[in-house]
């Protein structure tokens, strides 16, 4: 490994794009699908191996990600005074916020529909009117009490509003010291966090509950900061660095498929397999990068799906008395019905409408090519 001198708006690679992480973004999206729709299963896959639990691993690489991508993206125009905090913010926020506003609608539509026609509710808990105003304003992951209901994974977006106020500051911060530093200084940070959590609140600090959800994104976040802080100054040769994503990659799922807990050596597995795909130069497949692109998509799209696709399946499993081959199929058939449907909602309605936010705000409009975080618990 050698040093890069300079800065990263000085012939670093392009880190926010490239065919290794668009293939880890897309992988650990489906995996949080699988999460999601795991309990649903006639026989939960939960029971059949604890792997299968722990989405909550999946949701880990994507705070990071979302570090790691807008310090790549971002980094550069903050250095260069081309952008300060405020607009950075609300940049970050005109990306995310149509989307989660248009899927807040349809859980609301849907749970008028459900409650007009008297159908019973799995999880009615999570469905409290008195939670909307907390999902509306994207606060709900501040430490509010309440469960974190309707659209459940929007409790990572509201903890990365956070980080996004954070950033440029951090950003800044991060600069004065040098990028190995302050890899140092994130994974002490992330070391600090987890004692606190487990002293004041009994729980390690990737798996806080939901409404204390920045105290679990932040520390992640600026690890992924400062990991593509890092990648932007270093060099690897291209066999290293495909043998660092692929063996890292190989270690993740290795210590999943142990059963045991392994969420420390995850974690920093994770961290060594981002940075490893970042260096790596590789060619861009299209479908992989397609795949990618609707990964955002993906994460906002996909509990809603659940709870509508795995409603009516109980509802057709109680009155037709399905077989359970017939039930097994429509559950699987869920996994295909989630990434079509991200694709349909991408295309007809979160770039249509990053479209007009662009065509509203004024200067050059930003380009579509940087991702708001795509992942959940």
């Amino acid at each position: 490994m050698s040093g890069v001198s300079g800065n990263s708006r000085r012939g670093g690679p392009n880190l926010v794009r490239g065919g290794a992480l668009d293939a880890l973004r897309f992988a650990a999206a489906f995996f949080i699908v699988l999460y999601h729709y795991g309990e649903n299963a006639p026989v939960s896959l939960f029971e059949l191996h604890p792997a299968f639990e722990r989405g909550y691993l999946a949701t880990n690489f994507f705070l990071m990600l979302s570090g790691f991508v807008l310090a790549s993206a971002y980094g550069p125009r903050l250095d260069e005074r081309r952008m300060g905090a405020i607009q950075f913010l609300k940049k970050r926020l005109a990306r995310i916020y149509p989307a989660h506003l248009v899927m807040l609608l349809a859980f609301v539509a849907v749970f008028a529909a459900v409650s007009l026609l008297g159908l019973p509710l799995r999880n009615p808990q999570w469905f409290d009117w008195s939670q909307l105003p907390a999902q509306v304003l994207l606060v709900q992951a501040w430490g509010l009490p309440g469960p974190s209901g309707w659209n459940i994974v929007t409790w990572s977006l509201s903890a990365l509003v956070f980080c996004y106020a954070v950033f440029p500051f951090a950003w800044r911060v991060l600069g004065r010291i040098g990028p190995w530093a302050g890899v140092a200084v994130a994974v002490g940070l992330f070391a600090a966090a987890d004692a606190f959590t487990h002293a004041v609140l009994g729980y390690p600090v990737y798996q806080m509950p939901l409404q204390f959800g920045v105290l679990r994104a932040l520390p992640l976040f600026l690890l992924g900061v400062t990991l593509a802080r890092a990648a932007s100054l270093t060099t690897l040769p291209k066999p290293l660095a495909v043998l660092g994503t692929l063996g890292a990659f190989a270690a993740v799922i290795g210590l999943q498929l142990s059963g045991e807990r392994h969420d420390y050596l995850t974690v920093a597995a994770t961290g060594l397999m981002m940075f490893s795909a970042a260096v790596w130069r590789n060619d861009r497949s299209r479908v992989v990068a397609g795949l990618a692109a609707i990964s955002f998509s993906l994460f906002i799209t996909n509990y809603f799906l659940g709870v509508v696709w795995f409603g009516a399946l109980r509802v057709a499993a109680d009155r037709l008395g399905l077989p359970a081959e017939a039930v097994w199929a429509a559950w699987a058939a869920a996994l295909p019905a989630a990434i079509g449907f991200a694709w349909l909602f991408d295309r007809l309605v979160d770039q249509p409408l990053q479209a007009l936010v662009n065509r509203m705000r004024p200067g050059r409009p930003e380009a579509a090519a940087t991702p708001a975080y795509q992942g959940a618990q």
